[in-house]
C-alpha cells in the first residue's frame, strides 16, 4: 500500500489524496478554566519550554501550544465564536501535529455549558413545539435567535449579545447579568425541549446531549471519543481529585474547582462529568493512561504552589514525560513515506492544488491554451503570466488537475506553488526536488542527487533532454517570481530552452516582476505565452454563484444586486474571492443598507481590514498584522505569540480589564483572527520553520500602507521583533505597568510590576544529541536571516553592528547555514554610504570563505589587523579581537602581522577557481557587465555574476577526452562567446555560448578539419550573423554555416591574416608572404577589390566606414592610411603616413571603440591619432617610476567610448589617464607579475584583468580607482619572493625575488623588510648565517661570486675569491663558509673567514660528483659529511663519507646513500637522518657522527617520497606527499590529505614549497599551490586543523624556531603567521599577543628603522661591485 501510494503521489496524481502531515508538534489543552489555573501555570512557565528546546533542538519541529481558556475577548463572547473556535482548532491539531495533539484535564468540574449558536430550521422548530405544549414562554426565543433562509437548508441564528444588549461590550454589570440570566432561561427550556423531543421519538440520544454538554466535554468528544487513530498515541488524560472537597463547599472558592448552583453542588453537572470520566473515557483511553493525582483542600484558594507543591511538580513531570513519549513513539513509528522529504513536499503541492480546484469555475479559453500546448504547442517552455490575484495560482492548479484528461492518462504530472515550502522557495532545492521526484518516475529511485548547484542545472537538463518514458512528463511552476534571487534564478539559466516531444513545462509569474517576464520573453517564441485576463462580470458572477452553492448558501434577490454592481467595476479574481468571503457573512435579515461592497480591488481589502478592527479590536488587528507583514516573509504561530508577549502596549490594552495568569496573549486571539482570513494567508516554510504570511501581494501592499506608514510605529514593530529573534526577553522578567483600572480592581500596591514572558530562546545555534548518540547542529536560520533586517529598520545601528555585521559567531554561523552573499546583503541595511571594510574584505574573499567558512576568523584578522592599533573602541577592532580569541580557542596559528592587501576602492571582485588556468586570456563580459564568462580546464566554462560576485553556474560544453578547447572569441553585439579547438584530429568543434543566459546556442562539428594546426594564434575565426569564417594560417581560408556547422566554401588563398569589417559587410585576408590584402563580401563570399600595401605588413584595421583601412608596417614602425573605397577608384592610394611624435617604431595599430581615433602603441605608451583631420590627438606614455629594469615588449591600452579616459596596462600595473586633462588620474598596482589579460566594460565602467602567475580574475572599478588605499599592508617585495632562508634564530630571513636582483633582508621579529641589498647584483639562492648575521650570497656570473653581507649594517662585508664556473655548493655557520668547487676531476672544500674574506684552509680530494651533492657541517669543526659516486656514477645512490677537513681522512663511510635523503636531525650537529640502499632493499637509517655508526636502521613502507621536514627534537618529520614519520621508530604513521597526494607529489617539487614540520612538532603545514591554500595539521589527532586562503598563488613555505610560519606569495607578498605553544596553559596568552602585535604595528607606522644611514645603491667611488650597500625601506 505505501509503494502504491508513494508512487500515485509521485506521479502527480490528484485523486484519493492521503492527509498532509507538518514539522509542526501542536496541542489542544482541554479543561475547564478555574479549577487548573495553576497546573497551567507551571505549564507555561516550566515545561513549554522545555518541551520547546527539546522539539527544536532534536527533531527540528515547533512546538505549539493552543489554550483557548484564558484571554478571550468580549468580541468572542460577543458573537459567540468561542466553541466553533475551539472545535476548529481541535480539528486543526488533529490535521498538523506530529505526534500528540490533545491534552485533557478533566477533574471535579463539568464546566460552561454554551447555547447552541445555529439551529437547523426543522430542529428548531420542533423544539419551540415542544416549549409551546408545554406552555413555556417563546419571547426570549423570538427575540435571540432569527431565521436565516440565506443558509441552504435555513438554520435559525443566536444572535450577538450587543445587539440586542448594547451596553454587554462595555462591560456593563447590569448588562452582563441581564445576558446570564437570558442565557440560562433559554439554555434550561431547551434541555427541557430536547428531553420532551427524545421522549417523543423526535430526537435521538446524541441530538438531545448537545444541549446538555459541557464545551470541555465537546472538545473531549472531538479530540478523543470520536478521533481518528487510536487516542492512546496522541492524546493525554490527566484527573486530580480533592479528596476533601465535599467538606470545602462552604469555602468562597469551592465554585472554583467544582460545578455549583448557588451553595449547593449541581448534581446534574456531576451526573454529566462522571458519565464522561468514568465510563466514556475509559471505553477509548484505558484507565492505567489516565494519570490520576488526589490531593487535601487548602484553606489558600483551594489549589497553590505552596501546599501543592509536590503534586504539581509530579504533574510537569508527567506532563513532560507524556509528551515526549509520545512524540519519540510518534517519531519511531513514522512510516518511511511520513519521513521521505520528496513524498511529503510532493503531497503538500498537490494538496494545495487540490483545494484551489474544488473552488475553480470558469477559464476556459486559457485552460484551452494549455491543453493546445500540451499536445502539440511549440517545443520550449509556455508561460502565463497577469497581474497579482488574476488567478494564475488556481489556473495552474486546475491545469495540472486536467492533463490526465485533456492529454495523456499516464501522464507524469510535477507541480510546484513556488515559495509555499522550504523545498520550492530557493532555486537550488527546487531543482534538487525536481530531479528527485523525475530519477523517481524513471528509475523508481531517488538516489545520488547532488547538492551542488551547478551540477543541478546539468542534471536537471540532462533528466529533460534524455527523457524516453512512454509517460509524458508536465512541469508544472507557479509563480516563478516567488523564488528567492539566489543562484540568478530570475536569469533562467537553468530553464530549458528547447523540450523534447514528450516533455512540457508550464510556467506562471506576476506581471509586475519585470525582470523574469523580460528574460522569458527574450528567450521564447511569442507563441509560449499568454496573458491572464480579468474574469468579467458574467464570468464572475457565474463562479460567485457556484461557490456559494458549494458553501450550501444564497442571498436575497436584492443582496445580488449588489453584487452586480460592484462585479460591473471590478472582476479580478481575487476580487471576486473577497466579495464571497464578505457576502458568506449577509444572512437573509441583514439590512439592506449594511450589505455594502466595494468597487476597487485596494477598497476590498482595507475595507476587510477595517470590519476585522471592528470585530477584533483596532490595536489588536493592527499589530497582528503589522508584525506579519513587517516579517517579510512571515511568522509561525509560537513567533507571533512570543512577540506579541513582549508587547506591552498590546498585552495593556488585551488585559485591561483583567489579571492574566502569566502576562502573555491569548493563543485565542490570533487563531480567531487567523481563522477569519485563512483565505488569504499561506503556511509554508522558511527558514526550515512553519510560518503563515499573506499569499497576495496586494494584502502585503495594503497592510504596509495602513500599518506601517507611519515611520515611528513602524520603528516600534521592527524593534519587537529585533528583541524577539535577540531572546532578549529569554528567561528574563520583562517590566511593564498595570493599568488604573487593574491597580484599583485588584488593590495593587504599585502599577510597576515585571514578569517572565515564557518566550523562546534565541541562540545562534541549537546543539543536540541525536538518537545514536552523536552531538550535532542545526543553526537558528531564523535568527541570522531576520535579525538584521529588523534592528536595521528599528534604527538601531550600533546592535545592528555589534551583534550581527561585526559579531564573529553571527557571521560565521550565517555564512555556515547561508551563504556569504546572504551575509553580505545585510550591509544593505547600514547607513554609511560606501562599503565598509569588512564588506569589501567578504566581498572580496567570498568564493574562498563559502568552500572554507572555517577561515573567517583568520581572513578578517588577516585583513583588519590594524585596527588593533585603534585608541577608541569601534565594530572593526573589536571583530578582529573576537576572531583571535576564536582562532586562540580553537588552537589555530593567528597573524603574525597583515596578511593580506586590504582591497582597494576599485576592486570590486577578486573571482578564484582552481580549475582557472594561469593568465587565462579566455575571458569575455556581457554588454551590460552583468555577467563574465571564462574558458577553464576540461572545457569547463564558468559564469559569474558581476552586480553580485557570485559563481552562477558552470558547464562542461563539450567532452574534454574528444577534444581540448583551447580557442575563444566572441561577438559583443550579440552577447555571445564561441569556442573551438586546435586539436582536430578527430573532429572540428564550434561552440556558441549566450554570456547573459549562460545558454549554449550552438554545438556543432564544422565540416571540414585542420589536422594539422600546431599553435592556438595558427588559428582565426570569425562570426557574423549566417557564417562563421576560419583562418588556418598560410594554409585554408573557410566558411562554414553558423546554424548547421556545414562547409559552404572555401577561398582557395594562402593567407596569415583575417579581419572582418565592424558592419559585417566585408571579410579581408593578407595573402601569406606578399603585400596584398584580398577583400570578399560577407554575403555573396565575391571578391571584391585587391589591396597593395607599401610592404609587408604586421596588421590591418577598418575604420568603421570602411573607407579606410590603417596597414601597420615592421620594418619601418610606420602606419598608413590607405582608401579601401572602391567607388572612388583609388583603392590602395596612401590618404597620411602616420609616425609617432618621438620616432619610436609604431608596434601596435588598433581602433578605439568609439571609432573617432587610431590607437598606436610604442615602447614608450600610446598615442591616439585623430585620422579624420590627421592629427595628434593625445600621448599617454608610462611614468618612469613605473618602468622596469628589462624591455616591456607588450602591453595593453584601451580608450573608453567616450573618449574621455584611456586604460594601460602595463606590467603589473593599472595606469588611467584622464584624456582631456592630458594626466594620469590613478595607477594601481594589480600585480607583481605581468597583466597578461584586460578588457573593459562601460556600462558599470569596469575592468577585467588577469595575471601571467596568478589563476584569479580580478573586476576593477575604473571610477574608484583614485581611492587612496589602506595605511596598513602586508609585508611586501617588489617582486614575488621566489627563495626565502630563515636563520636558525627565527628572528631575520634574506628574500629573494622574482628578479635576481631583488634581495631583501627581512626582520621578523618585526614583520618588515629591514633592507634591500643593492640590486646591481643578480644573486642566485640566499643563504643566512645560523645566528642571522651575514647573509651568502652568491652570483651567477663572476669571478668573485660569493658575496658576505652583513644584516645589521647593511654592508657588503667581503667577497670570495672564487669564479662561477668552480663553484658547485655551500654552506656556512656562524664564522665560517663552507666552499666545494669542481675542476676537472678534482673536488676542493674551502674554509673562509665569514668576517675577513679570509681562506682558513682546505681539502682536495680525486672524485666528481654527477647528480645532487651533499655537504654538511657536522658538531665538530674539523669533520665534514660529504658525498661520492659510487662505481659507475650512479647518480641515484652514493658514499656518505666523514671526512677530517685538516687532513682529508676519510674518518666513516656508509655505501649506498640517496643523495637528497641526507638532512642533520635538531641542533646536535652529529645527528643525521638518511636513506640507504642495500640491493633492492630500502632503509631508513640514524647515522650518529660522534660515535661514527649507524645506531638505527628500519625497512619503512611506504618509504619517503622525497626530503622530510622535520621538528627540532627530531621526533617527527613529513615528506611532499604529506606522509608523516615518527623518528624514534622511524615508521610512517601517517598521510596527511589523502585525497590531494598526487596534486602535492606534482606541485611540491622544490624544498621552497615541500610541506615543513614545526619546530614543537605539534603540526605540520602545506600548500596546496593550485588551490592557493595553506594547510595545517595536528600531529597528535593526525587530522587538518585549518585551511587558509592565500589568495594568491603561494611560491614559498618556511618555518621559523619562533614558531612563524612563512609564506611567500607570488602578488609579492610574505604571509607570517604565528603558532602559538597550545601545550601550555596561558591565561594572558591572547592579551600579550594582541599587545605584540599592536607595538608591531605601532613600531612600523613610525619606522623604527629610520635611524639607519640611507645609502645610494651605487658602489661609492667605484663601478666595480667591490663596494655596495643596502638601500634601507
Amino acid at each position: 500500500m505505501s509503494d502504491k501510494l508513494k508512487k500515485s503521489v509521485l506521479r502527480g496524481c490528484l485523486e484519493h489524496l492521503p492527509t498532509l502531515n507538518s514539522r509542526v508538534v501542536r496541542i489542544f489543552i482541554s479543561s475547564t478554566f478555574t479549577d487548573t489555573r495553576e497546573e497551567r501555570n507551571i505549564l507555561i512557565e516550566e515545561v513549554y519550554p522545555r518541551l520547546q528546546s527539546y522539539c527544536k533542538q532534536n527533531y527540528g519541529l515547533e512546538f505549539q501550544v493552543v489554550d483557548m481558556r484564558w484571554g478571550v475577548p468580549e468580541e468572542a463572547s460577543d458573537d459567540h465564536s468561542t466553541s466553533a473556535l475551539c472545535l476548529a482548532e481541535v480539528l486543526n491539531c488533529q490535521n498538523l501535529s506530529t505526534g500528540p495533539n490533545f491534552v485533557t484535564f478533566l477533574n471535579q468540574r463539568h464546566g460552561y455549558r454554551a447555547l447552541q449558536t445555529v439551529i437547523p430550521g426543522e430542529e428548531f422548530n420542533q423544539l419551540m413545539g415542544a416549549l409551546k405544549t408545554m406552555g413555556e414562554d417563546l419571547s426570549s426565543f423570538n427575540i435571540w435567535y432569527k431565521e436565516d433562509t440565506n443558509s441552504i437548508p435555513p438554520v435559525f441564528v443566536l444572535q450577538q449579545i450587543s445587539s440586542v444588549i448594547p451596553n454587554y461590550k462595555i462591560k456593563d454589570p447590569e448588562a452582563m447579568r441581564n445576558w446570564e440570566r437570558v442565557a440560562e432561561e433559554m439554555r434550561e427550556k431547551l434541555q427541557k425541549a430536547s428531553q420532551h423531543c427524545l421522549e417523543g421519538g423526535k430526537m435521538t440520544e446524541e441530538e438531545k446531549h448537545k444541549y446538555f454538554m459541557s464545551v470541555t466535554e465537546e472538545e473531549i468528544e472531538q479530540g478523543i471519543l470520536k478521533s481518528p487513530g487510536n487516542p492512546v498515541d496522541h492524546c493525554l488524560c490527566f484527573v486530580r481529585i480533592i479528596e476533601d472537597i465535599d467538606k470545602n463547599l462552604g469555602h468562597s472558592k469551592a465554585w472554583r474547582y467544582i460545578d455549583m448552583t448557588g451553595s449547593t453542588v449541581n448534581q446534574e453537572a456531576q451526573k454529566l462529568l462522571n458519565q464522561l470520566r468514568e465510563d466514556k473515557l475509559p471505553r477509548v483511553v484505558s484507565k492505567d493512561k489516565i494519570q490520576r493525582s488526589l490531593v487535601k483542600w487548602s484553606d489558600k484558594e483551594g489549589i497553590n504552589r505552596e501546599d501543592h507543591k509536590g503534586y504539581l511538580k509530579h504533574f510537569a513531570e508527567q506532563f513532560y514525560g507524556g509528551i515526549k513519549s509520545l512524540l519519540d513513539k510518534s517519531i519511531s513509528m513514522e512510516s518511511e513515506l511520513s519521513k521521505d522529504n520528496l513524498y511529503i513536499e510532493v503531497l503538500q503541492h498537490l494538496t494545495m492544488a487540490k483545494e484551489r480546484c474544488a473552488m475553480f469555475h470558469g477559464r476556459q479559453e486559457i485552460l484551452d491554451k494549455i491543453s493546445s500546448y500540451l499536445r502539440e504547442g511549440e517545443k520550449e517552455p509556455f508561460t502565463i503570466y497577469g497581474p497579482s490575484g488574476s488567478g494564475k495560482t488556481s489556473i495552474i492548479a486546475e491545469a495540472a488537475r486536467r492533463v490526465p484528461f485533456e492529454y495523456h492518462k499516464e501522464a507524469v504530472v510535477i507541480l510546484r506553488f513556488l515559495g509555499t515550502s522550504p523545498d520550492s522557495s530557493n532555486l537550488r532545492r527546487l531543482l534538487r526536488s525536481l530531479c528527485s521526484q523525475i530519477l523517481y518516475n524513471v528509475s523508481g529511485r531517488a538516489e545520488n542527487v547532488p547538492e551542488e548547484f551547478d551540477e543541478l542545472v546539468i542534471l536537471f537538463q540532462g533528466l529533460l533532454e534524455e527523457y524516453n518514458s512512454d509517460r509524458p512528463l508536465v512541469i508544472l511552476l507557479d509563480s516563478l517570481d516567488q523564488l528567492t534571487e539566489d543562484h540568478a534564478a530570475y536569469k533562467l539559466r537553468w530553464l530549458p530552452r528547447t523540450l523534447k516531444s514528450n516533455v512540457r513545462i508550464v510556467l506562471s509569474s506576476y506581471i509586475e516582476t519585470v525582470e523574469i517576464v523580460t528574460n522569458l520573453k527574450a528567450l521564447f517564441h511569442p507563441k509560449s505565452f499568454t496573458i491572464v485576463p480579468v474574469l468579467g462580470e458574467d464570468l464572475g458572477f457565474q463562479i460567485l454563484k457556484v461557490w456559494l452553492e458549494g458553501s450550501n448558501r444564497t442571498l436575497t434577490l436584492e443582496q445580488f444586486d449588489v453584487v452586480h454592481k460592484a462585479f460591473q467595476v471590478c472582476s479580478l479574481p481575487l476580487f471576486v474571492k473577497l466579495v464571497f468571503e464578505n457576502i458568506l457573512v449577509w444572512k437573509s435579515y441583514t439590512p439592506i443598507d449594511k450589505c455594502v461592497l466595494q468597487t476597487t480591488l485596494q477598497e476590498s481589502i482595507s475595507s476587510l481590514l477595517g470590519h476585522l478592527e471592528n470585530k477584533h479590536g483596532r490595536m489588536f488587528v493592527e499589530r497582528s498584522f503589522a508584525y506579519l507583514t513587517a516579517s517579510l516573509s512571515g511568522l509561525s504561530e509560537l513567533e507571533f505569540e512570543d512577540v506579541m508577549s513582549i508587547d506591552d502596549t498590546l498585552l495593556t490594552e488585551v488585559f485591561k480589564f483583567q489579571l492574566p495568569p502569566i502576562r502573555r496573549i491569548p493563543s485565542l486571539l490570533w487563531m480567531r483572527l487567523k481563522y477569519d482570513v485563512q483565505k488569504y494567508i499561506v503556511d509554508k516554510e522558511v527558514d526550515e520553520t512553519r510560518v503563515a504570511f499573506w499569499y497576495h501581494r496586494q494584502f502585503i501592499e495594503a497592510s504596509q500602507e495602513r500599518y506601517l506608514k507611519n515611520p515611528v510605529f513602524a520603528a516600534e514593530i521592527h524593534s519587537n521583533l529585533a528583541d524577539y529573534f535577540l531572546g532578549k526577553w529569554y528567561n528574563v522578567p520583562k517590566p511593564f505597568k498595570y493599568t488604573a483600572e487593574q491597580v484599583k480592581k485588584y488593590s495593587l500596591s504599585s502599577a510597576d510590576s515585571a514578569a517572565d514572558r515564557k518566550i523562546a530562546n534565541q541562540p545562534i545555534k541549537f546543539i543536540y544529541t541525536d538518537q545514536d548518540g552523536n552531538t550535532q547542529i542545526r543553526f537558528n536560520k531564523r535568527k541570522l536571516n531576520k535579525l538584521p533586517f529588523h534592528l536595521a529598520k528599528a534604527n538601531r545601528e550600533e546592535e545592528l553592528n555589534n551583534i550581527c555585521l561585526y559579531n564573529y559567531h553571527f557571521v560565521f554561523a550565517k555564512i555556515k547555514a547561508t551563504s556569504v552573499i546572504q551575509v553580505l546583503s545585510d550591509f544593505i541595511y547600514t547607513k554609511a554610504g560606501k562599503s565598509s571594510v569588512l564588506e569589501k574584505v567578504l566581498k572580496s574573499c567570498q568564493s574562498s570563505l563559502q568552500r572554507y567558512p572555517d577561515s573567517l576568523a583568520f581572513e578578517v584578522c588577516g585583513h583588519m589587523l590594524s585596527y588593533l592599533t585603534e585608541k577608541r573602541s569601534s565594530p572593526e577592532k573589536t571583530l578582529v579581537t573576537e576572531c583571535l580569541k576564536v582562532s586562540e580557542e580553537q588552537e589555530k596559528p593567528l597573524p603574525f602581522m597583515m596578511c593580506y592587501n586590504v582591497p582597494s576602492e576599485a576592486l570590486v571582485y577578486k573571482l578564484e577557481n582552481q580549475k582557472l588556468p594561469y593568465g587565462n586570456t579566455h575571458i569575455a563580459v556581457s554588454t551590460d557587465g552583468k555577467h563574465l564568462v571564462a574558458l577553464a580546464e576540461k572545457n569547463l566554462v564558468f559564469f559569474w555574476d558581476l552586480t553580485i560576485g557570485e559563481l552562477e553556474c558552470e558547464l562542461q560544453i563539450f567532452n574534454p577526452d574528444t577534444c581540448k578547447l583551447n580557442i575563444m572569441g566572441s561577438k559583443s553585439s550579440d552577447n555571445v562567446v564561441y569556442f573551438s579547438s586546435t586539436y582536430q584530429k578527430t573532429v572540428h568543434p564550434f561552440i556558441v555560448v549566450n554570456i547573459q543566459t549562460s545558454e549554449v546556442k550552438k554545438s556543432m562539428i564544422l565540416g571540414k578539419n585542420y589536422p594539422a594546426v600546431a599553435m592556438a594564434d595558427s588559428l582565426q575565426y570569425g562570426l557574423t550573423d549566417q557564417r562563421i569564417f576560419s583562418l588556418h594560417k598560410g594554409h585554408s581560408a573557410d566558411v562554414f554555416s553558423s546554424e548547421t556547422g556545414q562547409h559552404e566554401h572555401n577561398f582557395g588563398i594562402s593567407a596569415d591574416d583575417m579581419v572582418i569589417s565592424p558592419d559585417e559587410k566585408l571579410v579581408v585576408f593578407h595573402l601569406k608572404s606578399t603585400t596584398t590584402y584580398v577583400m570578399y563580401g560577407v554575403k555573396n563570399l565575391a571578391e571584391l577589390t585587391r589591396l597593395e600595401v607599401a610592404g609587408p605588413p604586421v596588421s590591418l584595421c577598418l575604420s568603421p566606414t570602411t573607407n579606410e583601412a590603417f596597414v601597420l608596417f615592421g620594418d619601418t614602425g610606420q602606419v598608413h592610411m590607405v582608401n579601401t573605397n572602391k567607388d572612388d577608384g583609388s583603392v590602395g592610394q596612401i590618404l597620411s603616413e602616420i609616425r609617432s611624435p618621438d620616432g619610436q617604431k609604431i608596434q601596435e595599430a588598433m581602433m578605439s571603440s568609439s571609432g573617432n581615433f587610431l590607437i598606436l602603441r610604442t615602447d614608450e605608451g600610446f598615442f591616439s591619432w585623430n585620422y579624420k583631420s590627421n592629427k595628434l590627438h593625445k600621448e599617454f606614455k608610462i611614468p618612469n617610476a613605473l618602468k622596469p629594469e628589462h624591455r616591456v615588449l607588450d602591453m595593453f591600452g584601451i580608450l573608453l567610448p567616450d573618449d574621455k579616459a584611456f586604460l594601460i596596462g602595463y606590467e603589473g600595473h593599472l595606469i588611467l589617464w584622464d584624456v582631456t586633462k592630458g594626466r594620469i588620474k590613478a595607477s594601481i598596482e594589480a600585480y607583481k607579475s605581468k597583466l597578461s589579460f584586460i578588457i573593459i566594460n562601460t556600462a558599470r565602467s569596469l575592468a577585467v584583468t588577469t595575471s601571467k602567475r596568478n589563476n584569479s580574475v580580478q573586476v576593477w572599478n575604473l571610477n574608484a580607482m583614485e581611492a587612496s588605499n589602506s595605511k596598513f599592508q602586508p609585508l611586501t617585495m617588489k617582486t614575488s619572493p621566489r627563495y626565502i632562508d630563515v636563520c636558525k634564530t627565527g628572528e631575520l630571513a634574506v628574500v629573494r625575488g622574482h628578479r635576481a636582483n631583488d634581495v631583501s633582508v627581512v626582520d621578523l621579529v618585526n614583520g618588515r623588510v629591514k633592507m634591500s641589498i643593492s640590486d646591481l647584483y643578480h644573486f642566485m639562492r640566499p643563504v643566512v648565517s645560523p645566528d642571522g648575521a651575514h647573509a651568502i650570497l652568491r652570483e651567477y656570473h663572476g669571478e668573485s661570486v660569493i658575496k658576505i653581507w652583513d644584516t645589521a649594517t647593511g654592508h657588503m662585508v667581503c667577497s670570495l675569491p672564487l669564479s662561477s664556473l668552480e663553484v658547485k655548493h655551500y654552506k656556512c655557520s656562524n664564522s665560517r663558509v663552507l666552499v666545494k668547487t669542481q675542476v676537472e676531476n678534482d673536488s676542493t672544500f674551502s674554509f673562509w673567514d665569514m668576517k675577513t674574506g679570509e681562506k682558513l684552509h682546505s681539502i682536495r680530494m680525486n672524485y666528481v660528483n654527477i647528480g645532487e651533492i651533499i655537504l654538511e657541517m657536522t658538531h665538530s669543526d674539523d669533520e665534514i659529511l660529504v658525498s661520492r659516486n659510487q662505481k659507475g656514477e650512479d647518480v641515484g645512490a652514493c658514499d656518505l663519507l666523514l671526512v677530517n677537513v685538516h687532513s682529508g681522512e676519510e674518518l666513516f663511510t656508509v655505501p649506498g646513500v640517496n643523495p637528497s635523503r641526507i638532512q642533520p636531525i635538531g641542533d646536535s650537529g652529529y645527528l643525521f637522518l638518511s636513506e640507504q640502499v642495500e640491493g633492492d632493499m630500502q632503509y631508513l637509517i640514524i647515522l650518529d657522527t660522534k660515535i661514527r655508526k649507524i645506531i638505527k636502521k628500519e625497512k619503512t613502507n611506504p618509504m619517503p617520497q622525497s626530503f622530510l621536514s622535520l621538528d627540532f627534537a627530531g621526533r617527527y618529520g613529513i615528506d611532499r606527499a604529506l606522509n608523516l614519520y615518527d623518528l624514534t621508530t622511524l615508521k610512517h604513521i601517517h598521510q596527511f590529505d589523502i585525497e590531494e597526494k598526487e596534486v602535492m607529489k606534482k606541485n611540491v617539487k622544490t624544498k621552497a614549497t615541500a610541506p615543513k614540520m614545526m619546530p614543537n612538532g605539534q603540526v605540520a603545514v602545506w600548500l596546496n599551490i593550485r588551490g592557493g591554500l595553506l594547510k595545517v595539521g595536528s600531529i597528535k589527532e593526525k587530522e587538518i586543523l585549518s585551511v587558509f586562503p592565500v589568495h594568491s598563488i603561494p611560491i614559498n613555505l618556511d618555518v621559523s624556531m619562533k614558531g612563524l610560519i612563512i609564506v611567500g606569495c607570488e602578488d609579492g607578498r610574505i604571509m607570517l603567521l604565528q603558532l602559538p605553544d597550545y601545550s601550555t596553559e596561558s591565561k594572558d596568552r591572547l592579551s600579550v599577543f594582541v599587545s605584540e602585535v599592536s607595538q608591531r604595528l605601532i613600531r612600523l607606522s613610525k619606522d623604527v628603522y629610520t635611524g639607519v644611514t640611507k645609502r645610494s645603491n651605487r658602489p661609492q667611488g667605484q663601478q666595480n661591485k667591490k663596494s655596495s650597500v643596502c638601500a634601507i625601506v
